[in-house]
């Protein structure tokens, strides 16, 4: 079994156990426009919710659902709208879109899709969660004016209350404890339609945009506190919300000699990328922490010698694909000085592979040791103090 795989599996089953251990009997309020809701939660109906929406049997089935959910939102990406346009879509407290706004959403980056019976996406209904495959995962959220706390602010945060269902409320904490547990962030579609008369058979235009589960009240802390609390989202570019699902798709795959590295986040590459350490005080703290934790060259002509035996100056930042190759082949220039594509090394086992790829064992041993990339997503805090 993969890493994925097994970390998958260990999220179903450590959910259940919280749910189980932690969740009390008892009504939950949920607030509605028109007053509160009533949900009576008990040990079954928790234990029947659990049963569809993280299921203890057949997990080979449920990757193969949890994969194909995502896999469906990401061909919607290419329909989606800038946050920009749907913000100004939300803003217009209307449920008719007239010429000129249309224009205006338009010129933000807005993609006015007519409805289609043949999409769940795209059709006109009522209800306000939109389930993936066997109802186990949230695939979108319908928006429309005049929902309970409706409201976005400035940052394209908003709150989206749950159904008024135990189903519903552990759906909404799974979905929210699979981003934190998976390091991925949680990509849903946030949906909202206009009535825009064309003729008898074309009158309703829908706008969607991706958004994220956010963590910002940290709602996993008390999982019986927070159950029936409102997801907490924030509209993302349609960039971002690729890279995410781009990030879950390479683990489809069965690879279970590969080491798969959750990425960098931007300000986090730019910050180590070897403009900004390869001279200068963020290098040496780099050079020092290796050397104190007792890292050794993974270059083989000085015999893998502890960088504790080299002065500073002796220490080099190497790429493991060449600065010359990214030349040659222009598209890796956006990535050859990224901290993943760095480690740490001699000036003489540095010089010695020149523009050459690493051979398999030198592949090997800068694994072993960690890419500068490797070190920031676990040491980062002790390397700044030093």
């Amino acid at each position: 079994m993969s890493d994925f795989s097994l970390k998958l599996k260990t999220t179903l089953s450590d959910f259940r156990n919280v749910a189980i251990d932690t969740i009390e009997e008892g009504p939950r309020q949920v607030p509605r426009s028109e007053g509160n809701n009533t949900v009576n939660v008990t040990f079954g109906k928790v234990r029947n919710g659990l049963t569809n929406v993280c299921p203890s049997r057949n997990f080979e089935a449920y990757k193969k659902s949890f994969f194909s959910h995502f896999s469906e939102l990401n061909r919607y990406l290419t329909l989606c709208s800038s946050p920009q346009s749907f913000r100004s879509a939300w803003n217009l407290r209307s449920e008719k879109l007239n010429n000129f706004d249309a224009e205006k959403l338009i010129s933000e980056g807005a993609q006015l899709i007519p409805a289609n019976e043949n999409s769940r996406v795209f059709r006109c209904e009522q209800q306000g969660v939109l389930y993936g495959p066997k109802k186990r995962l949230i695939l979108g959220v319908r928006h429309s004016e005049g929902n309970y706390g409706d409201s976005l602010n400035q940052v394209a945060e908003f709150k989206y209350q749950p159904p008024t269902d135990c189903s519903g409320f552990l759906r909404y904490r799974f979905c929210h404890y699979l981003s934190e547990k998976l390091d991925v962030p949680y990509i849903l579609l946030v949906i909202m339609w206009f009535e825009y008369r064309i003729n008898d058979n074309l009158n309703q235009l829908f706008i969607i945009a991706p958004a994220k589960i956010i963590n910002k009240n940290n709602q996993l802390k008390n999982l019986n506190k927070n159950l029936h609390k409102p997801l907490e989202l924030q509209l993302i570019d349609r960039k971002e919300a690729a890279e995410a699902l781009l990030v879950l798709d390479s683990r489809k795959d069965s690879l279970e000699n590969i080491i798969f590295r959750e990425p960098l986040s931007d300000s986090l590459s730019r910050e180590w990328s070897y403009n900004n350490i390869s001279s200068g005080e963020k290098g040496k703290k780099v050079k020092r922490w290796a050397k104190e934790n007792g890292k050794k060259c993974p270059g083989n002509l000085c015999q893998n010698k502890p960088f504790k035996d080299f002065p500073l100056s002796k220490l080099a930042f190497g790429h493991i694909i060449s600065q010359k190759w990214a030349k040659a082949f222009t598209y890796l220039l956006k990535s050859v000085h990224h901290p993943d594509n760095l480690y740490l090394t001699c000036s003489n086992c540095n010089s010695s592979l020149s523009d050459k790829f690493p051979s398999s064992d030198l592949r090997d041993s800068i694994i072993n040791t960690g890419t500068i990339g490797d070190w920031i997503r676990d040491k980062e805090h002790q390397i700044k103090s030093l």
